[in-house]
């Protein structure tokens, strides 16, 4: 293994981590509170030691180092959590499980608790040694789990001197994390990204026209963006805070409770009081998909392909019209839901609003898509009228100003640049509504830009896409779309099927002990029979409108 100079690493993050509201005291010499203990398998043939602590900087651990090591070890990131207590919100935090702010750690990716317990169990099986780190603070917190997981590899190291190779992986926020890391130290000999955040800016912007455009076309109420709050878990931000995640929820419930009753010509909620009358002659799905379109939500959903009918006298016209935009809003829920959550932790994080919209032309923005999308949105007067009233002249519309300070916070959140400089690998669903598709090309543009300028080797980067099939809506006797009880593959943001994590950690594995990346014919090898699965260089997703 490569020699972990931990000094560096950490001399690195605190300069990061200045420019941030956390500032960090490292004392020069430290150890963590570790315990270990035996852990042998019912029913096979093999056993795993389990190691558990806290290091000097607070953040929890966990290392399985198996009886038979094979001398590569996965270290795992764990996508965001909630920074502050939560109430039951559905689709991010529908059990209340999460009232509690979480911060154990996990040591493989997975569907469920169960999943991922099976895929560590694959792996540990196999010979690799798994580890993960959860950070003292939770959130959009990248230099803190960075520094987490450095701490935790210097452990691991001193615990387990046989240990050779790294794989770095991790999903959503962790997969930001995981690439993060990647970059930064001369630590990491394989990087896998599953379904990889965005940067900082683009997430938060992402965020922000989402929460603007449900305040100004569906209830001016909502306060979105600006809490009182300047510091973490102050009172009156948090009642703020709480107060829009009920607003949303009302929102999105009066909205898919109109569509339900009349898809074709759905009425507008009662609280879309700014609307004037003559737009709200224009269904308001059409608006849905608008805000859709504009921000960047997928016109795919778990239940809704945008291409299916039902049979009847919309079988024709269903998938063309109405099917973009139920898919908006299947898509919409879970992304105004986690978007609200950590649009809050980032306002806390760094003191003030991190999104402005002043200099955003949402008419531009909409582009080819008027056209595109022309039925679904009701024709050209009903696209321009609802353009129009989005136009920062009419004070309906404010605009939103941000605060320079606080955007430079946010933005410094970001780890990764595109220099890839060990084997990387990629694997995104193409209608991910937290973490779009243009993330992935925006970053394999960075990498691009990278090797033009000879910062970075080409042949690092490996794109692996997990699609929906091209139809799959299933619809009852009276027309309405049936949700999966499992989500569509290539859809939403739900992780990926067991067999495709073990099939891409084997393939990272594999690279790290080559530092090559597998060829093509390999990588779809790993894959064969899985039609959700596509391997195509040439394939380019839209990136996201705040990324053009």
């Amino acid at each position: 293994m490569k020699n972990i100079n931990l000094k560096k690493g950490l001399t690195a993050i605190l300069s990061a981590a200045l420019i941030t509201t956390f500032t960090v005291v490292i004392p020069s010499t430290a150890r963590a509170d570790v315990s270990c203990t035996e852990v042998s398998q019912l029913y096979s043939d093999f056993s795993y030691e389990e190691c558990v602590g806290t290091d000097f900087q607070g953040a929890n651990f966990k290392i399985r180092m198996p009886e038979k090591f094979n001398g590569t070890l996965f270290l795992y990131s764990h996508g965001i959590r909630n920074q502050v207590l939560l109430p039951i919100i559905p689709g991010v935090n529908p059990d209340g499980s999460y009232s509690r702010v979480r911060n154990m750690p996990d040591v493989a990716p997975g569907r469920t608790v169960a999943d991922q317990e099976a895929n560590a169990l694959d792996l540990l099986s196999q010979g690799y040694a798994l580890a993960g780190a959860s950070p003292r603070v939770q959130g959009w917190a990248v230099p803190e789990a960075i520094e987490a997981n450095m701490n935790l590899l210097e452990e691991a190291k001193t615990l387990y001197p046989k240990i050779k190779k790294i794989v770095s992986w991790g999903d959503s926020l962790g997969g930001h994390i995981s690439q993060s890391m990647s970059e930064q130290f001369g630590v990491i000999d394989a990087t896998v990204n599953l379904h990889m955040a965005g940067s900082a800016a683009s997430q938060f912007n992402y965020a922000g026209d989402v929460f603007w455009l449900t305040k100004v076309l569906f209830d001016p109420t909502m306060k979105g963006s600006g809490y009182t709050n300047r510091f973490p878990n102050d009172p009156d931000g948090y009642k703020e805070f709480l107060g829009d995640v009920t607003k949303a929820l009302t929102v999105l419930n009066a909205l898919a409770t109109a569509i339900g009753k009349n898809p074709v010509s759905p009425a507008w909620p009662e609280t879309a009081t700014n609307i004037p009358a003559s737009l709200k002659a224009v269904p308001v799905r059409s608006a849905i998909l608008l805000l859709g379109l504009l921000s960047g939500i997928p016109t795919q959903s778990q239940t809704y392909d945008a291409s299916s009918g039902p049979a009847g006298p919309l079988e024709t016209t269903f998938g063309v019209a109405i099917s973009p935009a139920l898919a908006v809003l299947e898509n919409y829920a879970a992304a105004l839901a986690l978007g609200t959550v950590s649009y809050y932790d980032a306002e806390t994080r760094c003191g003030g609003i991190v999104f402005d919209n002043t200099a955003t032309d949402y008419a531009a923005r909409l582009g080819d898509n008027g056209d595109v999308f022309a039925a679904a949105l009701s024709g050209k007067t009903a696209t321009n009228g609802l353009l129009a009233f989005l136009n920062p002249l009419n004070p309906a519309a404010k605009r939103v100003k941000g605060d320079a300070k606080a955007i430079e916070c946010i933005n410094n959140q970001s780890q990764y640049t595109g220099k890839v400089t060990v084997p990387t690998i990629t694997l995104s669903q193409t209608a991910d509504n937290i973490t779009p598709a243009g993330y992935v090309q925006s970053f394999k543009n960075k990498y691009g830009q990278m090797v033009a300028s000879k910062k970075a080797k080409p042949g690092l980067l490996l794109n692996i896409w997990n699609k929906p099939p091209d139809t799959y809506t299933k619809f009852t006797a009276a027309g309405s779309g049936i949700a999966p009880n499992v989500p569509t593959t290539g859809t939403t943001h739900y992780m990926f099927t067991n067999q495709q994590v073990m099939a891409v950690a084997k393939l990272a594995a594999a690279a790290a002990k080559t530092g090559k990346l597998p060829s093509a014919k390999t990588a779809k090898s790993a894959f064969k029979g899985d039609a959700s699965i596509f391997i195509d260089p040439d394939y380019t997703p839209a990136l996201l409108p705040q990324d053009k």
